[in-house]
């Protein structure tokens, strides 16, 4: 739960027609949790590896919406080396 402090990250590709990015970041913005005006207040910025543009990141509060690049339903597929830097990312608690 946000509310107790447990780190959270969604994800989507901007190309996904199944679940696509823009509806994932309008429910992100509009979830009710202590610090959704804070997350809110932040705006998305860009999210690189390997120096390279590789999506959009907006986070707050342990809450953290990431928009992938060139990437549908299936981000690990479509973006494989971003979707693992992704996940080491967050695991490490870059982001």
């Amino acid at each position: 739960q946000l509310a107790a402090g447990i780190k959270v990250l969604i994800y989507a590709g901007d190309q996904d027609y199944i679940c696509n990015w823009l509806g994932n970041q309008a429910w992100t913005q509009s979830m009710a949790w202590p610090h959704r005006g804070d997350f809110n207040s932040t705006k998305p910025v860009d999210w690189k590896v390997d120096g390279k543009a590789a999506g959009t990141i907006q986070s707050s509060n342990n809450f953290t919406f990431l928009r992938v690049y060139d990437a549908g339903h299936m981000v690990p597929r479509d973006q494989p080396a971003n979707a693992l830097a992704m996940i080491n990312a967050f695991i490490s608690g870059e982001i």
